[in-house]
């Protein structure tokens, strides 16, 4: 009798484990395109950066993760992600090797009350203008060749998302810098508050990360918008960017999505407008086809000219920064890619 009370006893905790794995889920995406890069040719000396490659991650950065839910009852869940980036032309580790580089937190949910997480996760500044942003910071015209990632994943971090409050959501994430004797060196805090209703989006960011001294620190802001008209999604984002240093920028950005059947064209154009004394401006243009072949799968081509001005370094996707020889306004780098995307 004692046997068999114990067997199913057994039996019970394997039944109960199983149903507690089964709202985790594995997900992933594998990216791989080939990039063919051209740098601009300037003075007498002239510069040929001609490169052909094969490139992960260009529309999206290929991964492997897991998340997953556990009800703990009165509308309060427990949360958790981890993400690792997956460089899937080699199969090495992306983000410096690190393991779970792209996301790794975990939390609780209520659905009155929003959510709080802790762990290496997405600044809100970053998120708001990356999820309005046409190219959504990939493809060859990426939005990050020109825009502030400062606070892009912030570790030690702890953050906080309202439920939503009509069209209207909100979140603020404070990343500990973790310095011993000075709190405040390396300190990052991060905010954004977003209103949906309809076809219009706005998102506005904010984004204050100190140096590891806390002898100063860059402080970025971002407006972000869109406006659907079902035939085309237009897209304006304007970024405002005091770095350590001297460093004091604008960016803005105007775009447009286009969607015919499976397929959709989006366009973007982003002026940099350096205010320091060196005035170094820059400007791209990109454009990007993609295709749906299914609700997994998308094929893309993509392409984009970075022109800089008076010594600017910027420059498309997968290209490296300019040579010094590289100096006028016809200093710069070209980008065409081809790719697929297939997402699990």
């Amino acid at each position: 009798m004692k046997k068999h009370l114990l067997a199913a006893a057994l039996c019970a905790s394997c039944t109960g484990a199983a149903l507690a794995q089964s709202n985790v889920s594995i997900y992933g995406v594998m990216d791989l395109s080939v990039a063919t890069v051209s740098g601009a040719t300037a003075g007498s000396t002239g510069f040929n950066g001609n490169d052909t490659k094969m490139q992960s991650g260009t529309l999206q950065g290929s991964r492997l993760g897991f998340r997953g839910a556990e009800d703990l009852g009165n509308g309060l869940s427990a949360i958790f992600t981890l993400e690792s980036g997956i460089l899937a032309d080699t199969g090495a580790s992306d983000q410096g090797g690190v393991l779970f580089g792209r996301q790794a937190f975990v939390g609780l949910k209520s659905n009155t009350l929003g959510a709080i997480t802790l762990g290496r996760q997405y600044g809100p500044e970053y998120l708001a203008w990356k999820l309005v942003e046409p190219m959504d910071d990939g493809f060859a015209g990426a939005g990050s060749n020109f825009f502030a990632t400062n606070g892009k994943r912030v570790n030690n971090s702890v953050k906080y998302t309202t439920p939503a409050m009509g069209a209207v959501t909100a979140d603020v994430l404070y990343g500990f810098g973790e310095v011993a004797g000075n709190n405040a060196a390396g300190r990052d805090i991060g905010a954004s508050i977003t209103y949906a209703d309809g076809p219009v989006l706005v998102k506005v960011g904010y984004n204050s990360l100190n140096n590891a001294t806390a002898t100063d620190k860059s402080t970025n802001y971002v407006i972000s918008g869109s406006y659907n008209f079902q035939v085309l999604k237009a897209i304006a984002i304007y970024g405002n960017n005091k770095g350590t240093g001297s460093t004091d920028n604008r960016d803005l950005l105007l775009g447009a999505s286009i969607p015919f059947g499976a397929n959709t064209l989006l366009a973007s154009y982003i002026r940099k407008d350096d205010k320091s004394s060196a005035d170094k401006d820059a400007h791209q243009i990109a454009v990007t086809w993609t295709y749906d072949m299914s609700k997994r799968t998308i094929a893309y081509m993509s392409a984009a000219r970075v022109t800089n001005k008076n010594g600017a370094t910027y420059h498309t996707y997968n290209a490296t920064l300019p040579t010094a020889t590289q100096t006028g306004a016809v200093a710069g780098t070209r980008e065409f890619n081809i790719g697929l995307r297939h997402a699990f």
